[in-house]
């Protein structure tokens, strides 16, 4: 094997290694010992995932799929439903920001248990009303938020990947 800087070394069975001795000038190479190296692994090729999974959304789980987190904002994902044709995923929201929420958009992407995307949608979930005070959501409250839905077919569990795209405060 060659180095970089265009010394030889020779690799051993045994995990350790040496520098190939030069055959014009073998005084001029110090007494090199056989030393112990760290052990080189050959592996195949790490695949490059391009996209995530997401996380699983069963049908029928009690528990909450998924929280997320932006600018003081916490958004819950709750139980899936699944009704005529329909997956519905409520929504929680927590403003822990000292400021009200008047926008939040996500950006959802739905993939069945192969990774494949079968839907994919921006969810406005929470909007007030321009000079209305009381649909701000205010400082240190919680509420409910719009449902995320999709027109997609029946089965036991999908994945979900989403994001928090916006928050508009004032």
């Amino acid at each position: 094997m060659t180095l970089n800087d265009g010394r030889q070394v020779i690799l051993h069975d045994n995990f350790t290694w040496q520098y190939k001795p030069q055959a014009q000038n073998p005084a001029a190479e110090p007494n090199l010992q056989a030393t112990t190296a760290i052990p080189v692994i050959a592996t195949a090729a790490i695949p490059v995932i391009k996209e995530s999974k997401g996380v699983e959304v069963k049908l029928g789980n009690d528990k909450p799929i998924q929280q997320l987190s932006d600018s003081g904002l916490d958004v819950r994902l709750t139980t899936a439903q699944y009704t005529n044709g329909t997956l519905t995923i409520p929504t929680m929201l927590t403003n822990q920001n000292s400021k009200s929420v008047v926008n939040v958009t996500l950006n959802v992407r739905l993939s069945d248990s192969n990774g494949q995307t079968i839907a994919k949608d921006d969810f406005t979930i929470w909007r007030s009303i321009n000079r209305m005070p009381d649909t701000y959501f205010r400082p240190k409250t919680q509420r409910e938020g719009k449902a995320i839905t999709f027109t997609v077919p029946k089965a036991e569990h999908y994945f979900i990947d989403a994001k928090i795209t916006d928050v508009d405060m004032r």
